[in-house]
C-alpha cells in the first residue's frame, strides 16, 4: 500500500539538476532498494499465512520512502521497471529467509500501461531465486483510477493461468469500488484501513465491514483487513468474523521478520474462540472411503475414455505398488483434452504426467478440522479433487471434499449449540461426554474444578467489561497450561472452569496455572490499584485484595465410578474443600468414589 505524493514534489524532483529519472536507474541497477516484511495472521489460531513486501530507498535520500519512490518512477515512465526491481530484491530475501506461507506483492494497474511492461518477468525471477508461483499473490492497489477494466481484467487472467492468486489491495478507499471487485473477483481482498480505524466505537464501519465480509464469502473471496493499530480494534474485527489480520499491533514491517511471532495467544485469544475441544475429535480416517487406483504408467487415454463413461468420477488416484502418488482430476484432464492436437500429443503418455499439482494427502490420524484448512486456505486449490489418504505411506483411500466440509460444519454446528456465548470453550454437555466416554473405556484422568475467588465483589466494583476480560484471561491461561491432545477444558457457567486432564503431570500445571493466573490478574487490576472497595455476598461493603484462584481436584476411580453424576459430586466436595483454603490454592481430594 503506498501513499501518494503531490505532482508538484514529483515536478520538482524532476526539474532537479540530476534528475529522479537518473537516479532511480541508479537505485535499481545498484539494487539499493530495502524490502520489509509485514506478516498477514490467521486469526484462528495465530498462524502467519504470509507476508506483504514493503519497499523502501537508501536512507537519507529524497527516494527513501515509498511515496516518493513510486511517485518519481510514475512521472518519469519507469513504474514497470520499478515494479520489477521491487520484485527482484523482495522475491530474493523472501527465499533466502526461508519465510513461511504467501509473499504478497503489490503492484499499481498502471503499470500494464507502462512501455517498460513485458511478460514473463516475474516468472524469470522466481525461477532463478526457486520461488513457487503458487506463493506468490499480487496485490493490486485501487487508490489510482481504474478505468481500463478490459485490460485489467485479462492481466489477472493472465496473472491466474501463470499460477499466481491475486488480491484487490485498498477495498473501499479508492474510485471504482465494488465495480473493479466485481470484474476482477480475487483470490483475497483488503479492507483498506479508514473502515479499521475506530471501528470498535464506530457502527456504520462495522456494518459496511460486516457488507463486505457477507459479498466476499458469497464470492470464495478471502478478506484481509489490515492496518490495524489497537487491540479494541482486533477484538471488534474478530467478533465480525474477520479471517486474516495485518497491522502495526501485531508486527511493524520490518527487514528481517520472524517465522512466528511470540505472545501472540493474547492478541488472538481475543477472538471468541480460545480453544476447539471436540469431545473426541473425528480424523480423516473416520470418513475415508475406498477408491480404485490406477498404475502411473496406464496410458491417459484409458483414464480419459473411464472419465467420459461414468459421469460419476471426479477425479482418479494414482498409486504405485500401494504407494500414493497423486490424483488426476476429471475436470483438468478432460479440459487439456478439449483443444486441438490434444489426442495426438498426449493419448499415449503416462497418466503420471497428469497428476494434480495441488494433490492434498493427508494421514488417516490427520483431524479434520486441519485437512479442512489444508483444502480451503489456496485460494487456487481445485475443490474438486478429493484428498488422497495414506496410513504409514501406504494407499487408504479418498476422502471428498464436500463430505469433509459437511462433517466439519456439523461438528462446528453441535460445537456452537453447547458451548459457553462468551469463550465458546464447551459447556456442560461436552464434558459430560467426554467424562461418561473415559469411564467406559476405564482410562484413568484428573478432573480439576477452577473458580475465582471474589469474582462477584470485583465484577461490581469494575464492570461487567473488566469482569468479562478476567474469565477470558483464565480460559486463555487453562488453554495454554494444558495438553491439546491430551486434556479437556471447559467453561461450565460464570466464573466456573473444569479441566479434565490426562496429562501425567497435572499437578504441576494447575501450579502453574495458579501462578499465571494470579499474575495476569494483578495487571488486569486497574492501574495503581492494590485493593478496592465492594460489597460482599451479604450486601456488607469492605476492602477486597487482588483475585485469587481455587482449584479443587479429584481423581475418580473409574472402576467404582460408572456415570459423570458420581464424578460431579465428587468434583464438588472438592471445589467446596479448595474455596475453604482461601487464597490461591490447589486442594486435592483423596476419595475416588462418592459415598
Amino acid at each position: 500500500m503506498s501513499a501518494n505524493v503531490s505532482p508538484q514534489l514529483a515536478n520538482r524532483h524532476l526539474s532537479s539538476p540530476s534528475g529522479p529519472s537518473e537516479a532511480l536507474q541508479r537505485l535499481m541497477d545498484g539494487k539499493q532498494l530495502t524490502p520489509l516484511f509485514q506478516p498477514i495472521i490467521a486469526l484462528d489460531g495465530g498462524r502467519i499465512i504470509g507476508y506483504e513486501a514493503l519497499i523502501r530507498g537508501p536512507e537519507a535520500s529524497d527516494l527513501h520512502s515509498p511515496a516518493q519512490l513510486f511517485d518519481a518512477a510514475r512521472c518519469s515512465q519507469q513504474l514497470a521497471a520499478l515494479e520489477y526491481a521491487c520484485r527482484e530484491v523482495a522475491c530474493e530475501a523472501f527465499v533466502a529467509q526461508s519465510l513461511p506461507g504467501k509473499l504478497f506483492l503489490n503492484m499499481s494497474p498502471l503499470s500494464f500501461t507502462d512501455r517498460h511492461y513485458r511478460e514473463g518477468v516475474t516468472r524469470e525471477i522466481l525461477t532463478r531465486v526457486g520461488l513457487d508461483p503458487e506463493r506468490v499473490v499480487f496485490e493490486l492497489t485501487e487508490r489510482q483510477p481504474l478505468d481500463e477494466f478490459v485490460s485489467l481484467r485479462a492481466a489477472t487472467d493472465h496473472f491466474r493461468h501463470q499460477g499466481f492468486a491475486v488480491a484487490l489491495d485498498d477495498l473501499g478507499a479508492g474510485y471504482a469500488g465494488l465495480r473493479v471487485w466485481s470484474e476482477l473477483n480475487p483470490d483475497y481482498v483488503k479492507i483498506d484501513r479508514h473502515f479499521i480505524s475506530g471501528i470498535d466505537a464506530d457502527p456504520v464501519k462495522r456494518e459496511f465491514v460486516r457488507a463486505m465480509l457477507d459479498i466476499a464469502h458469497r464470492l470464495g473471496n478471502r478478506v484481509i483487513a489490515e492496518g490495524i493499530e489497537r487491540e479494541e480494534e482486533l477484538r471488534t474485527l474478530a467478533a465480525l468474523g474477520v479471517e486474516y489480520v495485518q497491522g502495526f499491533l501485531l508486527l511493524r514491517p520490518c527487514r528481517y521478520p520472524p517465522t512466528h511471532l511470540e505472545g501472540l495467544e493474547r492478541l488472538v485469544g481475543f477472538r471468541p474462540r480460545l480453544h476447539e475441544t471436540f469431545t473426541f475429535r473425528q480424523r480423516v480416517g473416520d470418513i475415508v472411503q475406498h477408491a480404485e487406483s490406477v498404475e502411473p504408467t496406464v496410458s491417459t487415454l484409458s483414464v480419459v475414455e473411464r472419465f467420459r463413461a461414468d459421469q460419476q468420477l471426479t477425479c482418479l488416484p494414482v498409486v504405485e505398488d500401494g504407494r500414493p502418488l497423486g490424483m488426476v482430476s476429471r475436470s483438468e484432464l478432460l479440459n487439456i483434452f478439449s483443444h486441438r492436437y490434444s489426442y495426438e500429443l498426449h493419448a499415449g503418455k503416462p497418466i503420471a504426467t497428469f497428476i494434480c499439482k495441488r494433490t492434498i494427502r493427508v494421514d488417516v490420524e490427520c483431524e479434520l478440522k486441519v485437512a479442512g484448512q489444508m483444502a480451503t486456505e489456496d485460494p487456487l486449490q481445485n475443490l474438486s479433487v478429493d484428498l488422497l489418504v495414506e496410513r504409514e505411506g501406504r494407499y487408504a483411500g479418498v476422502v471428498r471434499v464436500g463430505r469433509l466440509l459437511r462433517c466439519i460444519t456439523e461438528e462446528k454446528m453441535r460445537l456452537a449449540r453447547h458451548s459457553n456465548p462468551l469463550t465458546q470453550l464447551p459447556g456442560n454437555v461436552p464434558l459430560y461426554e467426554w467424562i461418561d466416554q473415559l469411564l467406559l473405556d476405564a482410562r484413568p484422568f484428573t478432573v480439576a474444578y477452577c473458580d475465582i475467588n471474589q469474582f462477584k465483589p470485583f465484577n461490581d466494583a469494575f464492570g461487567y467489561g473488566l469482569g468479562d476480560d478476567v474469565i477470558l484471561m483464565l480460559g486463555n491461561v487453562l488453554v495454554k497450561q494444558t495438553d491439546e491432545y491430551q486434556d479437556f477444558v471447559g467453561h461450565v457457567g460464570g466464573d466456573d472452569f473444569v479441566v479434565v486432564f490426562r496429562s501425567d503431570d497435572w499437578r504441576e500445571r494447575c501450579h502453574r496455572i495458579l501462578a499465571q493466573f494470579l499474575e495476569d490478574a494483578s495487571n488486569l487490576m486497574p492501574s495503581g490499584l492494590e485493593d478496592y472497595w465492594s460489597q460482599d455476598r451479604t450486601g456488607r461493603r469492605r476492602r477486597f485484595g487482588p483475585l485469587t484462584l481455587s482449584i479443587g481436584c479429584v481423581t475418580p476411580d473409574p472402576t467404582r465410578c460408572k456415570t459423570h453424576h458420581q464424578v460431579a459430586q465428587l468434583l464438588a466436595e472438592a471445589k467446596h474443600s479448595a474455596k475453604a483454603q482461601g487464597g490461591n490454592s490447589l486442594f486435592e481430594s483423596r476419595r475416588q468414589q462418592p459415598g
